[in-house]
């Protein structure tokens, strides 16, 4: 049963070694499946990976199909399958520039903007054990982004394909080596250049896509110097809504030139973010970076949003200032 599946972990077991993400015996992975749970068990290889070291089992990690012992982390595992509908696929992984990294720094400098659209703000969950025992933190963060450092304990990747959750490891990876590498050869006086215009944080909270909330995130748009300089510069001209996928509510701006000039309810816009209305909240209060939202799936998007690639910068200051406006 599963031959197919079990042929793409085993592939991109292999893969995972071959990069260097796990050695030895660390590492561990599962796939949902219509009649269950694919996983690697207790002690296996992830390099030399064979069949019979997957095993099925239900949504409490009773064995359905294999023998064997299920891998340590099956509590982990399955409390973020069973949680997350749409995610299909878990990589355990312990990629080692991101391990050392995260042992003595907080925070990850993003560099490359592909790494930005997919990676977002790192987050790093402690760990006091072995096995992941407090599990709780994890999905918290997974809430927000696919991929969370555990300290010294490597990363939970996910998604719905095995593509998606292993190109954020690479990502990652690729990323704690550059910041390695500045660390240790840019004087921190050079390090801290073109950081972005501070935004002074809203105690007022609006209902989301409420009148007065629209309201305040026009005038948010249409006053600030440095948001209306750069969608002259950029030529920020189109039409973008967001559609709350809860309540149908679409709410539709007109740009021009980076001034917001119309807001009504067209759904046909030229550019549309659809999503679940707990997790609009969080793309507005930027708990989720809003290119992540969309890289990562957590929204979805109509309309050719490669040519947004031009207007980065000023979407960039827009996002900024939905801080100023948070909603409840």
């Amino acid at each position: 049963m599963y031959e197919k599946e079990k042929k793409e972990i085993i592939y991109w077991a292999k893969k995972l070694n071959e990069k260097g993400f796990v050695t030895a015996r660390s590492g561990n992975i599962s796939l949902k499946v219509d009649k269950g749970i694919l996983i690697t068990s207790h002690d296996s290889y992830l390099g030399e990976l064979k069949k019979e070291d997957i095993l099925l089992v239900d949504e409490e990690g009773r064995i359905l199909e294999g023998k064997g012992e299920v891998t340590s982390e099956k509590g982990l595992h399955l409390e973020i399958q069973n949680r997350f509908k749409e995610i299909r696929v878990i990589l355990h992984a312990h990629p080692p520039y991101t391990v050392a990294f995260f042992h003595y720094f907080d925070n990850l400098d993003i560099f490359s903007f592909e790494a930005k659209f997919y990676l977002g703000d790192i987050k790093v969950v402690l760990q006091e054990t072995p096995t992941v025992t407090q599990i709780e933190p994890v999905l918290k963060e997974l809430e927000n982004s696919n991929i969370v450092v555990l300290k010294d304990h490597g990363v939970v990747s996910a998604g719905g394909d095995f593509k998606s959750a292993f190109s954020l490891i690479e990502l990652l990876e690729e990323q704690t080596k550059v910041n390695l590498v500045l660390k240790a050869t840019v004087p921190r006086s050079q390090s801290t250049v073109n950081s972005p215009q501070s935004i002074v944080h809203s105690e007022k909270k609006y209902e989301l896509l409420s009148k007065e909330h629209i309201e305040r995130l026009v005038e948010l748009v249409n006053n600030d110097e440095q948001a209306q300089s750069l969608g002259k510069k950029y030529d920020l001209t189109c039409t973008l809504a967001v559609k709350n996928q809860d309540t149908g509510k679409t709410v539709c701006f007109y740009y021009d030139k980076g001034r917001i000039i119309k807001v009504d309810n067209n759904e046909n816009a030229e550019f549309v973010i659809i999503g679940r209305e707990n997790i609009l909240k969080k793309v507005f209060n930027r708990e989720i970076n809003p290119f992540v939202a969309s890289t990562q799936g957590k929204v979805k998007t109509k309309g050719d949003f490669s040519k947004m690639s031009k207007w980065y910068p000023v979407l960039v200051r827009t996002f900024q200032l939905w801080e100023k406006a948070p909603v409840i």
